[in-house]
């Protein structure tokens, strides 16, 4: 299900993920950005997130908003399926390219992004 990877700034977005580089997975250009969960089987939103150890407001839903800052910082999320057995989802930015920054699995709800901006 992957998607190319479009690289920070261009498209209009913020965040590019990095395999790569296993101590920054993520790079991105501070300021805010919108993150949303689409479904693909059958329906994933986020349960619960936190931004550099602050609570993202206005959870569950399906996307999240925050202001990434400079430095290496954690963006933990908890996904919640209603297939929680084989539920799937995708991660991308709300920007003009919907960049795919990853795929959400019900078999590993709670996940730990790492950003570097």
């Amino acid at each position: 299900m992957s998607e190319p990877i479009v690289p920070v700034g261009v498209g209009g977005c913020k965040i590019t993920p990095t395999p790569g580089d296993p101590a920054c997975p993520f790079h991105a250009v501070p300021g805010p950005v919108t993150l949303e969960v689409t479904d693909v089987v059958p329906t994933v939103m986020f349960l619960t997130a936190e931004y550099d150890g602050k609570p993202i407001p206005g959870l569950p839903s399906k996307q999240i908003t925050f202001t990434i800052v400079a430095g290496q910082k954690n963006l933990d999320v908890v996904y919640v399926f209603t297939n929680t057995v084989t539920g799937q989802g995708e991660l991308h930015e709300v920007c003009p390219a919907h960049s795919f920054l990853g795929d959400a699995l019900a078999g590993n709800p709670a996940v730990r992004y790492v950003i570097c901006a």
